[in-house]
């Protein structure tokens, strides 16, 4: 893990998101977010997080990765527990666009089974619509339409899909599970075609796979405008277990829908 010192880099930054609040603050939330992404997400990724101690970066150059930490005790951010990164990728209604990363759950990770109360690894969340004068101040407060919740079933790690926007009286539904495996680096893709029409669709791919572990289809979006990445750990407050997960080379970029 780097230094401490380095670390500490984070307690002048305003971990809510208003990174640029601070002098310099930005350039040192920079140093974490360039260990697992290109330079071409930068100016639009932002850490959510609540505490020096929620996030570190591990290995060394050029092997380096992202470490995101839950705990007992932690500030909320954005009124959660969480730990994660944000990036508002761009797109319109109607694009399709492949996320990926790498993630891994340490050996030593301690779920919320049996009761497998709500954790999500990664969602996709609505925003004000800025071309429309919309803000955060006024702008209604509802699920995202997509996401990767994590849980446990039969001793393993489990990711579920939970798809489908929950506004205008509509329910989203899960699918799932797809297990994973503590202590090994998993591959994970996403590819969604964004609508608020039947024409969305989602498929998730683990590791070598060429069928998707995990897939839905419908509409997606709450709104018409870009809905934003939120990757690491978000969860439900009354899981008191202190929890790391590893993350590395995300990439986002639109693609043609096979």
């Amino acid at each position: 893990m780097r230094d401490a010192m380095q670390l500490a880099m984070l307690v002048s930054l305003c971990l809510c998101g208003c990174t640029k609040s601070s002098p310099g603050s930005r350039e040192d939330e920079l140093v974490f977010l360039k260990a697992i992404m290109p330079d071409s997400l930068l100016e639009i990724a932002n850490l959510d997080v609540g505490s020096a101690k929620a996030v570190a970066i591990f290995g060394d150059e050029p092997e380096e990765y992202l470490g995101l930490h839950v705990f007992q005790g932690q500030g909320k951010v954005h009124g959660g527990i969480r730990a994660e990164i944000s990036v508002d990728y761009p797109f319109r209604q109607g694009d399709t666009v492949r996320y990926s990363w790498r993630c891994m759950l340490p050996k030593d990770f301690v779920s919320d089974a049996p009761k497998n109360r709500w954790w999500i690894i990664g969602q996709w969340h609505d925003q004000p619509n800025k071309n429309q004068g919309e803000t955060w101040d006024n702008f209604a407060s509802v699920s995202p339409p997509v996401l990767l919740g994590l849980g446990e079933l039969e001793g393993r790690p489990a990711l579920g899909l939970t798809y489908g926007p929950t506004n205008n009286d509509r329910q989203s539904s899960s699918v799932g599970p797809a297990f994973l495996r503590r202590g090994e680096w998993h591959n994970i893709v996403i590819v969604i075609r964004w609508s608020q029409q039947a024409d969305g669709k989602a498929d998730v791919f683990i590791d070598d796979l060429t069928q998707p572990a995990l897939s839905a289809a419908g509409a997606n979006m709450n709104n018409d405008y870009q809905h934003f990445l939120k990757l690491g750990m978000y969860r439900h407050p009354e899981i008191a277990t202190d929890n790391w997960i590893y993350v590395d080379d995300l990439e986002i970029s639109k693609i043609e829908w096979p």
